[in-house]
């Protein structure tokens, strides 16, 4: 593990400190969790973390992306 320091101003660490304790862990690893989140899946497009995320019930849907993204063609 590679160490590192971060400054947070006052209210950042106040509020990730909270955050931290309410899930019964240390300000480190709230941080280290809060860097996973925002980084991309290891070897995959920042789009993937939406992969799955929306469900339209429509077992055809991945035949019909663009109209379900961009909506009905007109």
């Amino acid at each position: 593990m590679i160490r590192t320091q971060v400054s947070l101003d006052e209210h950042e660490y106040a509020v990730a400190k909270t955050e931290a304790q309410s899930l019964g862990i240390s300000v480190a690893e709230f941080v280290r969790r809060a860097i996973r989140e925002a980084l991309p899946p290891r070897g995959e497009g920042r789009w993937m973390k939406f992969a799955g995320f929306v469900e339209t019930g429509n077992s055809r849907s991945s035949q019909t992306i663009d109209e379900i993204v961009y909506g009905q063609k007109d």
